[in-house]
């Protein structure tokens, strides 16, 4: 059992209400709750643990007292209704296992850095936290505590990337030399991977609205060697149409519910509304018409977004592809996943290739 040592109670329970009560993103509340008392790789462990199980079942007593350790239970889950109708509609008699993706544990990835180790390299600087490689440059960690602390992350031999988030990231073509646009790149998980790829060569072009995630995006750019990102804060719709008809790909991960990573960040389910979903709806299909024209004719566009929800994904692309824009592209392949599908993510992405 996850027993929670009864000195360490006061501290989780306000990091709960911080979350649950005042709005403070889960990740946020774990780092300022580690900062504060400094646990053991063990009470680490139980207080995240403990703090997950809280926040997904809107219960910290029961969590505190080990009641809800390894608990996976639809019904008891504090989804609220919108979701609950959401996923009903879209998986009918599936709903209830769909429904139980959500409430696992997600296990950790890195990518490791090909600009500047190796998978093996990389693993053997690792051992004290139990790596196992998975394909291409895809690493899991299972024993992750410190891990952030080591030398080997500091020297920027890999990056915090989910199994299913490189994968998505794969389908878009990145060669050495090319030009690549990020659309949505945020701090920029997918533009190292691209860059990687494009063996730092070439021009890769990182767009956001975000001043504060590009400012990461330069700070882990530095950190893992990378010289070819532009980096560019988007405030309006110029930028976007000076790009156009000048990228070989263009890798769009919109902005979503984030229903496909609730396992990592169970804090969703206290801000999903209805009011919020749709205009995510409306913005994504916004980002999509626009950022697609950034690709030349015979370009690639891959549209991602890390939701569990058809008509953040599949039905986008369908929309988008019976629109006048959306008709000269092609779409060649589309795929998603639930959370817990091969240890990843759930995610939909597909790949369009641009024709006239």
């Amino acid at each position: 059992m996850n027993q929670l040592p009864a000195s360490l109670h006061d501290a989780v329970r306000t990091s709960y209400d911080d979350v649950v009560h005042r709005g403070r993103h889960l990740s946020t509340a774990f780092e300022h709750l580690f900062r504060e008392i400094r646990p053991s790789a063990n009470d680490a462990r139980i207080i995240r643990s403990v703090l997950m199980q809280a926040v997904r079942y809107g219960d910290v007593d029961a969590a505190m007292r080990g009641d809800l350790d390894g608990v996976i239970d639809a019904d008891r889950a504090a989804l609220p209704q919108l979701l609950r109708d959401a996923i009903a509609s879209a998986y009918g008699d599936d709903a209830r296992r769909v429904t139980s993706t959500l409430l696992g544990d997600a296990a950790t990835f890195i990518r490791v850095n090909t600009l500047k180790t190796s998978v093996k390299e990389c693993c053997a600087a690792l051992a004290e936290f139990a790596p196992t490689p998975i394909e291409f440059d895809a690493v899991r960690i299972d024993a992750p505590f410190g891990l952030f602390a080591s030398d080997t992350f500091r020297n920027g031999w890999f990056e915090q990337q989910d199994i299913t988030s490189q994968r998505a990231g794969r389908e878009l073509p990145c060669l050495p030399g090319q030009r690549i646009v990020d659309a949505c790149a945020g701090a920029g998980g997918k533009t190292l991977l691209f860059a990687a790829a494009m063996k730092n060569r070439g021009r890769l072009i990182a767009l956001d609205t975000s001043s504060e995630k590009l400012a990461a995006l330069k700070q882990r750019s530095v950190r893992v060697g990378v010289q070819i990102v532009d980096v560019r804060h988007i405030t309006s719709t110029k930028p976007v149409k000076r790009l156009a008809d000048s990228a070989d790909g263009v890798f769009i991960d919109v902005p979503c519910s984030g229903t496909g990573v609730i396992r990592r960040n169970p804090d969703i389910l206290y801000n999903l509304n209805e009011v919020m979903l749709n205009e995510l709806i409306a913005l994504q299909a916004d980002i999509l018409r626009r950022n697609a024209k950034v690709v030349r004719v015979g370009g690639t566009v891959v549209y991602a977004t890390c939701s569990i929800l058809p008509a953040e994904g599949k039905q986008q692309i369908e929309r988008f592809c019976a629109s006048d824009e959306g008709s000269a592209f092609t779409l060649e392949s589309e795929w998603s996943t639930l959370p817990g599908d091969n240890g990843g993510d759930g995610f939909y992405v597909a790949r369009l290739t641009r024709t006239r």
